[in-house]
């Protein structure tokens, strides 16, 4: 038995879920950073975004593991009224930015009901 993220199911669900209250974008990676399904305003350069949150993402890892820590598994960032939310799972990098008033544990919820099994 496989299991697979199912990515287009990801964002739908996000978009769905946040996109009219406070959802500013979604942007799926690769872990090298390579955008593989985006929702983002255009104000927003989504490449640059990809290519930092996976060197945030390298960087926590090699400092996890000098230290002898486990591996992040998400990050959460606050910043004027905004979250900046990333998690590294089943190879793939989901990062949003939303309003501080939403309620991000949905996120994870979501996540896992994307997932597929063969």
């Amino acid at each position: 038995m496989t299991a697979s993220l199912e990515v287009d199911d990801v964002l739908d669900s996000l978009i769905k879920e946040f996109g009219g209250s406070g959802l500013y974008f979604v942007l799926i990676t690769s872990e090298n950073g390579a955008v593989i399904k985006s929702y983002i305003s255009q104000e927003f350069n989504k490449t640059s975004i990809g290519l930092n949150m996976s060197q945030l993402y390298e960087l926590a890892e090699e400092i996890a593991s000098e230290i002898g820590v486990h591996t992040p598994d998400f990050n959460l960032i606050h910043a004027s009224n905004y979250y900046i939310f990333s998690i590294k799972f089943m190879g793939k990098i989901i990062i949003t930015l939303l309003d501080d008033q939403l309620d991000f544990s949905q996120i994870f919820d979501i996540i896992n009901k994307c997932v597929k099994t063969n």
